[in-house]
């Protein structure tokens, strides 16, 4: 008994030290596999989109290329001056009043110089939105941030309808930044 018990004992330790292991690595292996068939209808059907998005990149690319993306200037103020004018245009245009416009500190950003500027505005709802709607779309592109929307508590006589409402002028505040390249070109060396 004793001699069968310590043979079950070395089978049960040959079990567990060599072919429990070995089992479960071709179990592992096993898994390996059945993940890479089923990776692979997707990994084929990328590989056959690739060519048309390594098209679509380059026809990206050189849309972005011929895209200004920089603000006009050699230096910073009068970057921060072109984009002034540039929001008193569209301010002016959509209906807006600016009550003050400030400028913000510049910041590196890689190779580009982040200008900001704060301005307070007022005027009707619409033209406001018009004015945003503007700066949203204006080449090059400006970031518009912290915008604040305060309404005047003017009571409309029989303003029951939202669109007579919108009568009721607003005072907005918000932050304009745009990027002025630090490169030098041959343009700006002129």
């Amino acid at each position: 008994m004793l001699a069968l018990a310590i043979l079950c004992l070395v089978l049960a330790g040959i079990y567990l030290l060599m072919i429990a292991p070995v089992l479960d690595m071709y179990a592992q292996r096993e898994a390996m596999l059945a993940d890479r068939q089923i990776l692979l209808p997707r990994l084929s059907a990328a590989a056959e989109k690739l060519p048309s998005l390594r098209a679509r990149l380059a026809e990206t690319k050189a849309a972005a290329s011929t895209r200004k993306v920089t603000l006009d200037g050699a230096s910073d103020p009068i970057a921060s001056a072109n984009l002034q004018s540039r929001i008193e245009e569209l301010a002016g245009s959509a209906g807006v009043t600016i009550g003050s416009a400030e400028g913000l500190a510049v910041e590196n950003r890689g190779g580009y110089r982040r200008i900001g500027l704060r301005f307070a505005i007022s005027g009707q709802y619409e033209p406001i939105v018009k004015l945003l709607s503007a700066i949203e779309a204006t080449v090059p592109p400006l970031v518009l941030s912290n915008l604040q929307l305060r309404g005047s508590n003017l009571q409309l006589h029989g303003a029951a309808r939202p669109a007579e409402a919108s009568i009721a002028r607003l005072d907005a505040g918000f932050e304009i930044y745009g990027f002025r390249s630090t490169d030098p070109s041959p343009v700006s060396k002129q």
